[in-house]
């Protein structure tokens, strides 16, 4: 899932990229011609993992790429940035001051996310991208691991298409935070959820189930015949469903994303319709594959990597992945 932090138009951004022309050489050689020399394999590599806030999605995050760097022989140093772009700016910069080999970065902001790239450009180490696509250049960057949220927005709507049969419906969208990728997911919604859903009621709730209740709440006062509400993440969809459940309004579809525990589980009891499993477990996995095997200039390293998406039903909900490393 994507999922990302808040407030002050804290939000994370989700990003593709290409391989890193870095200049300089702190802690990584560069050839002749500018490009990357590799990392010999009887050296450990070092990665700064610069993490965006502490919530499930996020530890689940560290949780994995930790457990499958011990796995490689990779030392990780971490950091917080704790919603906050100011923090990750420093964290970068202590990154660099450590000499890492590479900074993983899991960002909070778009705008700090450029300012931390050109830093690490300029000091020859080369940085990666977990998140979703937007404003980078991306020769600037060694690679991504991408959760498509435009991917998501389509497979829920497709849902909601399929599900109304071509009959009119009001339909509500929680969002996350304004800007960024839940623009990007609620636009992708819109567009493929047919002509007959209509969106009568868009409210962010900053990722959080309490304000998603209260945003719940006033979409009942204010659009009474909503009949299906997306919430962008699992925690908002719960927060929604406790105001919907004190209003005896269980009539209302929840669409989601995420596949945590919880969620597929809401899943299962008929809580939730439908969720879009993209976990935290696969994204810090498959960076720690991809940034060893880049920095090596191994053949099997992908550049970008998508995390597989599963579209969550009753119907398939025992075969959702599990979201976070045992």
């Amino acid at each position: 899932m994507i999922d990302v932090s808040r407030g002050r138009l804290r939000r994370t951004v989700v990003l593709t990229a290409a391989l890193a022309a870095t200049l300089g050489a702190t802690a990584c050689s560069v050839d002749d011609d500018g490009k990357q020399a590799a990392v010999p394999s009887g050296k450990k590599i070092k990665i700064g993992f610069v993490n965006g806030n502490r919530i499930q999605f996020h530890m689940c995050l560290e949780k994995a790429l930790q457990a499958r760097a011990a796995q490689k022989g990779v030392e990780v140093v971490t950091a917080n940035s704790a919603a906050d772009p100011t923090r990750e700016l420093a964290n970068i910069d202590d990154m660099i001051v450590k000499k890492v080999d590479v900074i993983v970065v899991q960002t909070v902001h778009v705008d700090a996310l450029r300012g931390g790239v050109s830093r690490a450009n300029r000091a020859g180490i080369p940085i990666f991208l977990t998140g979703v696509t937007g404003g980078i250049d991306q020769s600037k960057i060694l690679g991504a691991v991408v959760a498509d949220v435009n991917q998501v927005g389509n497979s829920l709507g497709a849902w909601l298409a399929k599900d109304t049969g071509g009959r009119p419906a009001e339909v509500a969208v929680i969002g996350g935070a304004p800007g960024g990728a839940a623009e990007l997911m609620t636009a992708a919604f819109k567009k493929s959820a047919g002509t007959k859903a209509k969106v009568v009621f868009e409210q962010p709730a900053f990722w959080q189930r309490a304000k998603a209740q209260d945003v719940a709440e006033n979409l009942l006062q204010a659009r009474p015949r909503v009949k299906y509400v997306f919430a962008h993440n699992e925690d908002m969809a719960f927060g929604a469903e406790a105001a919907f459940r004190a209003a005896r309004r269980t009539d209302i579809k929840i669409l989601s994303n995420g596949g945590t525990p919880e969620g597929v589980q809401a899943i299962k009891a008929g809580r939730f319709a439908v969720t879009v499993s993209n976990t935290p477990k696969d994204i810090g996995e498959m960076a720690v594959e991809n940034v060893v095997g880049l920095l090596r200039k191994e053949p099997s390293a992908k550049k970008i990597d998508n995390v597989p998406q599963l579209v969550v039903t009753k119907a398939n909900a025992d075969k959702a992945p599990p979201y976070c490393a045992v």
